[in-house]
């Protein structure tokens, strides 16, 4: 494909500034690259070839994947706290891995132990 139609393709698969706005609030919200063009009316391989094609539109999807990962955290914090050990364990992990991943619990003594695991 020349470069002149596939320009041309982006441009006629182009939706509204307004309508990118909107897959990026429904992105933040749901996480879901699918939900979020659904809601918005864009098909999936439109906003992805938009992201490779618009730096400001690449940033506005990282921030708002950030957002939506973010409240998960937040949502999974609640869950653990209301007594999902599992959850609470692996949320420990995750965030604090240097006490409660591996290498914490291969403590011994104030000294860690080499696993020969990276």
């Amino acid at each position: 494909m020349s470069p002149i139609i596939r320009r041309r393709r982006i441009i006629a698969a182009s939706p509204t500034p307004e309508k990118l706005a909107t897959f990026l609030h429904h992105l933040a919200e749901s996480g879901s690259v699918s939900l979020a063009a659904e809601r918005t009316g864009i098909a999936r391989n439109t906003v992805y070839l938009r992201r490779k094609v618009d730096p400001a539109f690449a940033l506005g999807w990282r921030n708002a994947v950030e957002l939506a990962a973010e409240a998960l955290r937040d949502a999974a914090i609640v869950r653990a706290h209301a007594g999902d050990d599992r959850l609470l364990m692996f949320l420990l992990r995750t965030l604090r891995p240097e006490v409660y991943g591996r290498a914490g619990r291969q403590r011994i003594s104030g000294q860690v132990r080499d696993s020969g695991l990276r």
